[in-house]
C-alpha cells in the first residue's frame, strides 16, 4: 500500500468549524483553564473549570488550543479532552522539543497519531520554514483518522500531513486492532477489549520505502506497549541512514517484551530528557 499525497477528504460533508462552538461564558472559562499554571493548583482549577464547562455536553467542542483549531470530542477520549483544557500538562517540553528541532525538508513520524498533537505541532513548523518538509501520521484507529483528517483541514496543514492509515508492527500484512471502550487514545493491537476490526499493517522499515522517505528528523511513537514489537526490527535491520535524529518515546518498558533500551543505546541514542511518561532520545551521531 502507498501512501497517498492526499490522503484527508475535505470535511465539507461535516458540520463547518465553529458548529459546536462554546458559549461567550464557557469560552471564558475554557480560556481561564488553558492558562493554568503547571502546578499543582493550576492543574486542580483547571479541572473545576473543566468541570463547569462539560457538565451535561455530550457534543464535540470546537475551539482553538495554543493557536491550533481543532474539533475536540470530550466524552470518548482523554487526551483530546486534556489537551483542549489543560495544553501545558500535555508533553510541554516534548513538543517544543519537536518544534524546535524539525529541518525545512525532513520528516516527523507520529507513530499513534491520535487526534493529532504532535502532528499539528510539528506541521505548524513545517510550514513555517516553508520547506518540503511534512509529518507522516500512523494512524489505525478509523474514527481517530477521521477526527485527525478534520483537525489539518481546518488549520490548512494538507501540505505538511501525510496520513499513514495503517498499524505497525514487527511484520507486513493484516492484524487484529481493538477500539478501546471509554477511551478511544487506549486503543491498540495489545490492548483488551470486546471491539476488535481488521487493519493493514507494515513494518516502519517498510512503511517508509513505500513513502519514499528518506531523512527522518524525529519519531514520536505511543502504541500502548508495542513499541518494541515496531522498533526492535527496525533498528536491527535498517539502515542507518533513516533512524531518526530524535525519538519521542512512551516509556513503557515495563510492558515491551525486549531490552528496547539496551537495543537503542547500541544503536547510538542517548537520554536526553526524561519526563512523567515520556523519554526523549537523542542520536549521538547521525548521517
Amino acid at each position: 500500500m502507498s501512501i497517498p499525497d492526499s490522503p484527508f477528504p475535505s470535511p465539507s460533508s461535516t458540520p463547518r468549524f465553529g458548529a459546536h462552538a462554546l458559549s461567550t461564558s464557557d469560552r471564558r472559562l475554557l480560556r481561564l483553564a488553558q492558562r493554568q499554571p503547571r502546578t499543582w493548583l493550576g492543574r486542580r482549577l483547571a479541572l473545576i473549570l473543566r468541570r463547569l464547562v462539560l457538565r451535561n455536553r455530550t457534543e464535540p467542542i470546537d475551539a482553538e488550543v495554543e493557536g491550533l483549531r481543532m474539533r475536540v470530542h470530550v466524552n470518548d477520549n482523554v487526551s483530546e479532552r486534556k489537551f483542549l483544557f489543560m495544553p501545558g500538562f500535555c508533553d510541554p517540553a516534548e513538543r517544543n522539543y519537536v518544534e524546535t528541532h524539525l529541518t525545512p525538508d525532513g520528516v516527523f513520524l507520529d507513530i499513534g497519531a491520535n487526534a493529532g498533537i504532535y502532528t499539528l505541532t510539528a506541521a505548524r513548523n513545517y510550514r513555517r520554514m516553508a520547506g518540503k518538509g511534512y509529518v507522516l501520521a500512523v494512524e489505525a484507529n478509523p474514527t481517530m483518522q477521521s477526527r485527525l483528517g478534520f483537525n489539518v483541514a481546518v488549520n490548512s496543514f494538507e501540505p505538511q500531513v501525510r496520513l499513514a492509515p495503517i498499524a505497525l508492527s514487527d511484520s507486513t500484512g493484516e492484524v487484529e486492532f481493538t477500539v478501546a471502550d471509554g477511551n478511544l487514545g487506549e486503543s491498540g493491537l495489545n490492548t483488551p477489549g470486546a471491539n476488535k476490526l481488521r487493519v493493514p499493517c507494515k513494518t516502519l522499515d517498510d512503511l517508509l520505502r513505500d513513502a519514499g522517505v528518506t531523512q527522518v528528523d524525529g519519531m514520536k511513537i505511543d502504541v500502548e506497549g508495542m513499541e518494541d514489537q515496531i522498533l526492535s526490527p527496525f533498528f536491527r535491520e535498517a539502515d542507518r541512514s533513516l533512524f531518526p535524529a530524535f525519538i519521542v518515546i512512551e516509556d513503557s518498558a515495563y510492558r515491551w517484551r525486549t531490552d528496547l533500551m539496551s537495543l537503542l543505546t547500541a544503536a547510538g541514542y542517548r537520554k536526553h530528557a526524561a519526563h512523567k511518561m515520556n523519554l526523549i532520545l537523542v542520536l549521538e551521531h547521525p548521517t
